[in-house]
């Protein structure tokens, strides 16, 4: 199972969500998915979003077992 931590980066950046949104050209409802893992930026803008947030792409999300 992959949990966002997109959100919380975005939250701790200096960046509102709404300049997230303008610079990767996204619906307020695409930012909100990404943030709560609905869903997901493709791997280009993965690596635009970690270098503007300055985290690595790893802080950006975590893997926790399914124990179904």
């Amino acid at each position: 199972m992959i949990i966002s931590k997109i959100g919380k980066a975005i939250d701790e950046s200096p960046y509102k969500r709404e300049y997230i949104r303008k610079e990767f050209k996204k619906s307020r409802n695409t930012i909100s998915n990404w943030c709560t893992g609905k869903s997901y930026p493709s791997v280009p803008e993965l690596f635009k979003l970690a270098a503007l947030l300055e985290k690595r792409i790893e802080d950006l999300y975590e893997w926790k077992k399914d124990t179904n």
